[in-house]
């Protein structure tokens, strides 16, 4: 397994936090707040030193490696192909 540098597992956890701030119970504009507060950590105004935010490349392969995991789960889990998995969220990203 490839060794992944601190700032992809940082940009990983910071998106987890960000799927895991939103709640269908509570108001868009509570979702919006929490949501701003997660992603924060990925930007300069996060008040963390440079060398401690995650650049863009990491965010990215953070999201890759995440959407990967658990697409694989999914088909896994639902006796689908991941090609039939990836393209029900085409389909569901289109429709936004």
């Amino acid at each position: 397994m490839a060794e992944v540098p601190p700032g992809g597992t940082l940009a990983a956890h910071v998106l987890l936090d960000a799927v895991v701030s939103q709640s269908p119970e509570a108001p868009m504009a509570d979702n919006i707040a929490v949501l701003e507060l997660a992603l924060q950590r990925l930007t300069p105004d996060s008040g963390l030193p440079d060398d401690e935010i995650p650049d863009p490349g990491d965010t990215v392969a953070a999201a890759i490696v995440c959407l990967s995991w658990l697409a694989a789960r999914l088909a896994a889990k639902s006796g689908t192909s991941l090609e039939e998995i990836v393209g029900d969220l085409r389909e569901f990203v289109d429709s936004l």
